[in-house]
């Protein structure tokens, strides 16, 4: 007897759905990068504040509720609770991890290295250090105002490091935010493609505590993009 042709039509998509391969990467959270790392994936180096290192993860500032976020769009999140460290020192291990995946196979235009204050200063720190032209980079409040604690450090590398860098940037922070806001000289220096983003929801330096879609879903897109 012949099948239907309704229940042929059925039963040739059940067929193909279990031989093809998904066409959507499911995402996933990892400390370090994997030994043997997909081609084809799109990595994300997440890097959280200075806020962490201090209070710990389990407070506030909900750093695995934001890598989980972000592996949930298709990423292949990478982040660590630090402990107090040097900027100079994490980002050069940073870079390290970067080169290891491109040593690996994986295309420079599949990595992008993200971080919020701190995490993102170290980001640019990091992109001084790589130095490929193809890697994305998203800095979330991570340039220091006039009389923030960060202003320092951001003016002594825009000096000296910030020509180094090389890649396309992503910048974002929050309009109330009174610590960090643009990092146009550091661009500047360097010459590099560049986005600013100003998020207007009141939340200042802690938007990026939490894993909201305002800021999600841009660094996602951002990250996901060819």
């Amino acid at each position: 007897m012949a099948i239907p042709s309704k229940l042929g039509r059925c039963l040739v998509v059940a067929i193909l759905f279990v031989i093809s391969p998904l066409s959507v990467y499911a995402g996933e959270v990892l400390d370090t990068p994997p030994a043997q790392p997909d081609s084809s994936a799109k990595y994300l180096f997440y890097m959280h504040g200075r806020h962490v290192e201090r209070q710990g993860a389990d407070g506030d500032y909900e750093y695995a509720g934001i890598l989980d976020a972000l592996a949930k769009k298709g990423l292949v999140v990478i982040g660590e609770v630090r402990s107090a460290t040097d900027p100079r020192a994490y980002s050069k291990d940073i870079a390290s991890q970067v080169r290891g995946l491109l040593e690996a196979g994986v295309p420079a235009k599949n990595i992008t290295v993200a971080g919020h204050s701190k995490g993102g200063f170290m980001s640019m720190l990091s992109a001084s250090q790589i130095q490929n032209e193809a890697i994305k980079y998203g800095i979330l409040a991570g340039c220091g105002v006039e009389g923030s604690a960060f202003r320092r450090s951001y003016m002594k590398f825009s000096k000296r490091s910030a020509k180094r860098m090389r890649g396309h940037f992503l910048v974002a922070w929050d309009a109330d935010d009174d610590v960090t806001r643009e990092c146009d000289l550091a661009m500047g220096k360097a010459g590099v493609d560049f986005r600013n983003l100003v998020f207007e929801t009141g939340s200042g330096h802690r938007l990026f505590y939490k894993p909201k879609p305002v800021w999600i879903d841009p660094l996602a897109e951002f990250a996901l993009s060819e």
